[in-house]
């Protein structure tokens, strides 16, 4: 009879093992690890990051959608509108360099081009704009291209159609020189200083 209990009392204890790993695996499983908005021992963001425009507790407004490496963003990071369409997407193919999409509603380019964080030193990090941006119609023809030199405007090219039409000059995010084109031909210049024009030339 003393023996007949022992399967009994063996069947128990694995119940309430079973029990008590099941209350401790949450905080040491799968779940704990991939959780979103965590940092690491230096206190830089790591791994998946969500934020909100809503409260933290309901969560229903997505504003940005990525992941961190020791406090660098990786891969691609999404950012919402309010309305819950994705307005812009960044993607990251090196450190502090990343390729800027931003989307129409439906789902079409409306613009690309490539930036770059500037976070070393003891400056102020910075986000800027370089090289050329492309902006496109909802049709996927291109109405424009902008040319960045270290976040300022430098030149802009505007496309009617698929032609050129217009080539402006900046300089200090000053516009200093228009070229005025159609059918492939340039038709006036127009210089300008301070913002205001200082000379015309016809070219017919």
């Amino acid at each position: 009879m003393r023996f007949s209990r022992l399967p009994l009392i063996a069947a128990c204890a694995c119940l309430l093992s079973a029990c008590a790993s099941a209350r401790l695996a949450p905080h040491y499983g799968p779940r704990g690890f991939w959780r979103p908005n965590r940092y690491d021992h230096r206190g830089r963001e790591q791994g998946r990051w969500r934020t909100y425009y809503d409260s933290a507790r309901t969560r229903t407004q997505p504003f940005t959608a990525g992941r961190y490496r020791h406090g660098q963003p990786v891969r691609t990071f999404r950012y919402y509108a309010p309305t819950g369409v994705l307005d812009h997407t960044e993607r990251y193919s090196r450190e502090e360099f990343c390729e800027v999409t931003y989307w129409y509603p439906g789902g079409q380019v409306a613009r690309r081009g490539h930036a770059q964080w500037v976070t070393g030193g003891k400056g102020v990090p910075r986000f800027y704009w370089f090289g050329p941006w492309t902006s496109y119609a909802e049709s996927g023809q291109t109405t424009g291209i902008q040319t960045y030199t270290d976040g300022a405007l430098t030149r802009a090219e505007t496309y009617e159609a698929g032609q050129l039409t217009l080539v402006e000059t900046y300089r200090g995010n000053r516009l200093v020189r228009a070229e005025t084109y159609d059918g492939g031909r340039l038709l006036k210049v127009e210089s300008f200083e301070n913002g205001r024009r200082t000379g015309t030339t016809g070219t017919l």
